[in-house]
């Protein structure tokens, strides 16, 4: 009888696409230059397949709207697409890895920073922080719609 050998798995994009597709909503807050932060509303609607990934996060607070919208490819557990974030004027391209229900990708173009998506059970962290524009940072916690 001969011996197997077990090898990991590794971590494919398509766990974390899967994870994120649906419809979110919830509420976090925005951080601007200066230091002041407003609360926010947010929904968020991601679709697609296992390879690939669109985003739609809109979210609102007393004075500013956040429309983001991105297209995400995988291949393997890397991850890269493009991005627009149209209140701001903002767009570039997003690239990074994927691990479980995990996505984290720098991005690049108009303002620099990081993107994150995570999901634990029905419940969704989305987080931005961004340089060179007066919106330096999202936090949001989300539920399942």
């Amino acid at each position: 009888m001969g011996a197997v050998l077990l090898l990991p798995q590794p971590a494919y994009s398509a766990d974390a696409f899967k994870a994120l597709k649906g419809n979110w909503s919830g509420s976090g807050s925005a951080r601007f230059t200066g230091g002041q932060s407003e609360k926010l509303r947010c929904s968020a609607r991601y679709s697609g397949s296992s390879q690939n990934l669109s985003l739609n996060v809109k979210c609102a607070s007393s004075s500013a709207n956040i429309n983001l919208t991105g297209s995400l490819a995988a291949n393997g557990n890397k991850v890269s697409g493009n991005w627009a974030e149209n209140s701001f004027g903002l767009s570039g391209s997003a690239n990074g890895s994927s691990t479980g229900s995990s996505v984290r990708l720098r991005i690049s173009g108009s303002t620099t920073g990081f993107l994150t998506l995570s999901v634990s059970g029905n419940r969704h962290n989305f987080s931005i922080t961004s340089q060179g524009t007066s919106l330096t940072g999202v936090t949001v916690n989300m539920g399942r719609r």
